[in-house]
C-alpha cells in the first residue's frame, strides 16, 4: 500500500473524533449565531496549524473564515468547503457511529471535507508529503440557501487558483461529479379581476385558471428541450369559494445541464405578458449555472481517476441535479473538480451517513491531486 494512503489509514479512529465533534456543533443554515459559534471553533482548529494568513469575514449569515498556508509559493490551491447544514430536525444534531457508518447533520453533506482539509494539512505538518503550492481554505456560512452573500468573496479568493478541490458529497457510488445542473428560478403574478362566482362569473377574470394556463405553456416550452425539468414550486391564489380569483402567484424552477438552454427558456417565459385578459408578471434569475465539463475541469477528473486506477479504486464520472460553489467558479472559469467527498448517502435527511472506511482514500485523493497539479 501507499505510504501516505497507509499515514491517512492510521488516523482513521482519530478523523471519526473530529467528525462527530463537528457534527454534533449546530450549524443550520439561516441560524447565524451558531454558525459563528461553529466558526469560533474551527477558527481556532486550523490556527493550530499556524497559517500565514487568516481572515473572517462577516455577513448577515455568518462569517466567513478564509486560511491561507506556505505562501511563499507563487500558486494557489484552493480547498472549499461550507459550515452550513439544512435542518432536518428541531434538536441538536447527534452523531451515531454504527456499522462502519456515522450518522449525523452534516456528516455527508458536507462536514467531512472541513476534517479531510484538517488531516491534510496535519499530514503536511508531519513531513508525509512536500508541498509546492499555497493551500487556501475556504469555508463558507450559506451554501445551501445559494451563497448569497459568500458568494463574491468566494470567487475573489478562487478565481487565481490552480485548482478549487471541493470534497462536496461524491455520488453514491463513489462518484466525482463532473456535471451539475443550472437552477433558474421563476416567480410569477397574475393579475385577474375580481366577481362574484355564482352571481355574475362573466364579469370577473381567473386568475387562477390563468395560472393553469401559465404552468402548462411552461411546460411546453420546457418540453422542446433535452434534459430540462420545470416544478410549479410553490402555487397560490384566490381570496374566497365564491369569488372569481383576482390574483395568483407562483414561485417556479427550472434544472438543466446547459447553462444557456436555461437562460433562454427563461427568456421565453417571461415574453408572456398576458393569458387571456390577465395580465402576467414574470421575474427570473439565474439562481446557480450549471457546472459543465470543461477542458480544465476534465483535465483535474482525469488525474483523479489516475490516482485512483493506481490505488484500484473505482472513481467514477456522474452528474448531479444539485448545485454548488462549483458551478458558479467554474462558470466564471476557475477549474474546479467538485463531488470528491466521502462516501455516504442522505444528504438533507434524518438518515445522513458517511463511510468510515472511505476516508483514508478520500483524504490522499486530495493530497495527490495537489501533487501531481
Amino acid at each position: 500500500m501507499n505510504p501516505l494512503l497507509n499515514y491517512f489509514t492510521a488516523q482513521k479512529q482519530e478523523f471519526v473524533s473530529l467528525i462527530s465533534r463537528l457534527v454534533e456543533y449546530r450549524s443550520y443554515n439561516g441560524e447565524t449565531d451558531n454558525i459563528n459559534v461553529f466558526a469560533d471553533y474551527l477558527y481556532s482548529l486550523f490556527s493550530g496549524f499556524h497559517p500565514d494568513i487568516i481572515e473572517r469575514k462577516t455577513t448577515p449569515v455568518g462569517d466567513i473564515l478564509i486560511m491561507d498556508y506556505f505562501t511563499n509559493f507563487d500558486k494557489t490551491v484552493v480547498l472549499l468547503s461550507h459550515m452550513d447544514t439544512v435542518k432536518v430536525e428541531d434538536s441538536n444534531p447527534k452523531a451515531i457511529l454504527k456499522n462502519g457508518k456515522l450518522f449525523g447533520n452534516g456528516s455527508y453533506d458536507m462536514k467531512t471535507a472541513i476534517a479531510l482539509f484538517h488531516f491534510l494539512l496535519k499530514a503536511i505538518f508531519q513531513g508525509e508529503f512536500k508541498i509546492d503550492k499555497r493551500i487556501r481554505i475556504i469555508l463558507n456560512p450559506d451554501e445551501e440557501s445559494g451563497s448569497r452573500y459568500s458568494k463574491e468573496t468566494i470567487y475573489k479568493f478562487s478565481k487565481d487558483a490552480e485548482a478549487v478541490l471541493i470534497p462536496e458529497p461524491s455520488c453514491p457510488d463513489g462518484g466525482v461529479k463532473v456535471k451539475r445542473k443550472a437552477i433558474g428560478k421563476i416567480d410569477a403574478l397574475i393579475t385577474g379581476k375580481a366577481s362574484h362566482s355564482g352571481i355574475e362569473p362573466e364579469k370577473g377574470v381567473d386568475a387562477n385558471r390563468a395560472l393553469a394556463t401559465l404552468i402548462n405553456e411552461t411546460d411546453k416550452i420546457v418540453s422542446e428541450e433535452k434534459d430540462v425539468r420545470f416544478n410549479p414550486g410553490i402555487i397560490e391564489g384566490g381570496v374566497r369559494t365564491n369569488v372569481v380569483s383576482p390574483v395568483s402567484k407562483m414561485m417556479a424552477e427550472i434544472r438543466g445541464f446547459n447553462t444557456n438552454r436555461i437562460i433562454s427558456i427563461m427568456k421565453k417565459i417571461e415574453d408572456i405578458k398576458n393569458i387571456g385578459d390577465a395580465i402576467v408578471e414574470i421575474k427570473t434569475n439565474l439562481e446557480h449555472p450549471a457546472l459543465e465539463q470543461t477542458e480544465e475541469n476534465k483535465r483535474l477528473y482525469d488525474i483523479a481517476k489516475q490516482i485512483a486506477d493506481r490505488t484500484n479504486y473505482e472513481l467514477p464520472a456522474c452528474y448531479s441535479g444539485g448545485a454548488s460553489d462549483g458551478s458558479t467558479l467554474s462558470y466564471k472559469g476557475v477549474p474546479v473538480i467538485d463531488g470528491i467527498g466521502i462516501k455516504g448517502n442522505g444528504a438533507h435527511s434524518i438518515g445522513e451517513y458517511i463511510e468510515i472506511d472511505d476516508f483514508p482514500f478520500r483524504a490522499f485523493l486530495i493530497a495527490s491531486i495537489i501533487e501531481k497539479l
